[in-house]
C-alpha cells in the first residue's frame, strides 16, 4: 500500500512540474506564415508592400532616416484616404517575430489621413508580426518577404474602449538599389 501511495504521489508531483513550468517560444525559431489568403488591395485603391534596410521612421511617420531597422510598410492610397503600416524590425536574421511588448513599445505605427475624416485617435495595445525572407541566398536588393500582421488598436476616449483590428498578410519588396 505505501508504494502505491509513493508512486501516486511521484506522479501527481511530475504532473505539477511539468504544469507549472513555462516554456518560452524560442526566439530563434522560424515563423510559420502560409502564402494563401493574402490581403487584397480593395477595390480602387493603390496599394504597395515595401521594405528598405538601415532605416528608421520619423514621428509623426512619413519619413525614413539612416537607422538600425528593417523597416516594412504597407500603404494603401484610395479617394483623399491614405492608411500606412510601419513595422521595425531587426536587421538581422532571415525571419523575425514582434510580440504585443513590441508592439506597444512603438515597433509598430499605423498612420492614417483622409482630408473629411474624423479618425479617433488611438494606440496599438495588442498583436503580432512575423516575417519570412523567401529568397535567403540573393542580395537585399533582391529579395521577397512575405509578412503577416494582426495589430489591436483602442480607442484612447469613451467607455468602453473601442478597438479595430488591422490585418496585413503580402509579400513586400526591397525599396532601394545598391548597384
Amino acid at each position: 500500500m505505501k508504494q502505491k501511495v509513493t508512486i501516486l504521489f511521484s506522479l501527481l508531483l511530475l504532473v505539477f512540474i511539468n504544469l507549472s513550468c513555462s516554456k518560452d517560444e524560442d526566439e530563434n525559431q522560424v515563423p510559420v506564415i502560409d502564402e494563401k489568403n493574402l490581403t487584397a488591395c480593395p477595390p480602387n485603391a493603390t496599394c504597395h508592400y515595401l521594405f528598405t534596410e538601415n532605416a528608421d521612421v520619423n514621428p509623426g511617420p512619413g519619413t525614413f532616416t539612416t537607422g538600425n531597422f528593417r523597416v516594412f510598410w504597407s500603404s494603401v492610397f484610395t479617394q483623399g484616404v491614405s492608411a500606412i503600416v510601419y513595422v521595425r524590425a531587426p536587421m538581422t536574421g532571415n525571419s523575425f517575430t514582434l510580440k504585443t511588448s513590441d508592439i506597444v513599445s512603438g515597433k509598430i505605427e499605423i498612420s492614417r489621413n483622409c482630408a473629411s475624416c474624423l479618425f479617433a485617435a488611438s494606440k496599438l495595445v495588442d498583436g503580432y508580426v512575423k516575417g519570412i525572407n523567401l529568397t535567403p541566398g540573393k542580395r537585399a536588393d533582391q529579395t521577397k518577404w512575405i509578412l503577416e500582421a494582426q495589430l489591436i488598436s483602442e480607442s484612447l476616449y469613451g467607455t468602453p474602449a473601442v478597438r479595430d483590428t488591422v490585418s496585413v498578410k503580402q509579400y513586400f519588396y526591397p525599396n532601394f538599389v545598391y548597384n
